[in-house]
């Protein structure tokens, strides 16, 4: 019986993280009057931490997606002194370089591959569909994932158990898993590893920084070193 191999998105299969740093780059240097007399750094850190509470609200039902996309640019601009009138023409001009900036991980396509010789494979994402399926698309990911689970279309994000309750349905319909292994592999500890492992699946975290971990938990630098923990 084949098992559930399932991958997050961002920053695991794919960088965000620097596909996101190079677009912000471009956007405060493509729109230099926006950010005015500010350092990079100094943006960059300010949208991180607007950007992270504000998917915090939108997870908890608090905000809507219009609302968040408004509000990335807006709420750091207000808070470094910066007009947040020009939020909408930097967030326009930062998601066109986005979408030019993204790159696979080392080891993604390697790791993929394998998986589809052992088990059913799929991805789990938060995100918004237009954008996470476009990044599919872009690498044919679909050579190996055949089952696509992602938080706008199932109604809940991790590290909720219903977003991994739908990947079971996804890939076994709604008998259920009826028993098979199911292995889900992300970079965030409490949204992938804890998410994963109050689901019933098997958490693997990758983690290529080694940065110290606040609990126990299966844990790769590299992608290609979960190889050997698809089979079971």
């Amino acid at each position: 019986m084949r098992g559930l191999l399932f991958f997050d998105l961002d920053d695991t299969l794919l960088d965000h993280a620097g596909a996101e740093a190079r677009a912000q780059e471009e956007t405060f240097e493509g729109r230099r009057g926006v950010f005015g007399s500010l350092e990079f750094c100094e943006w960059l850190a300010a949208y991180r931490r607007a950007n992270g509470r504000l998917w915090a609200a939108y997870g908890r039902g608090e905000i809507g997606r219009e609302e968040l996309h408004r509000r990335r640019f807006a709420d750091p601009l207000e808070e470094l002194g910066r007009d947040p009138a020009a939020a909408d023409e930097a967030g326009a001009f930062y998601l066109e370089r986005y979408r030019g900036a993204w790159r696979l991980n080392e080891g993604a396509e390697e790791l993929l591959a394998a998986a589809a010789e052992r088990g059913e494979v799929g991805v789990l994402s938060n995100g918004f569909r237009e954008l996470q399926r476009a990044k599919l698309a872009r690498f044919r990911l679909e050579r190996w994932v055949k089952h696509i689970v992602l938080s706008e279309e199932a109604g809940a994000m991790k590290p909720a158990r219903a977003i991994f309750d739908a990947a079971v349905r996804s890939a076994c319909g709604e008998g259920g898993a009826d028993g098979r292994r199911k292995l889900y592999l992300g970079d965030h500890y409490e949204t992938d590893a804890v998410g994963a492992k109050g689901a019933g699946w098997l958490p693997v975290l990758y983690n290529p920084s080694r940065r110290p971990l606040p609990g126990p938990v299966l844990h790769v630098a590299r992608l290609t070193d979960a190889i050997p923990l698809l089979a079971g």
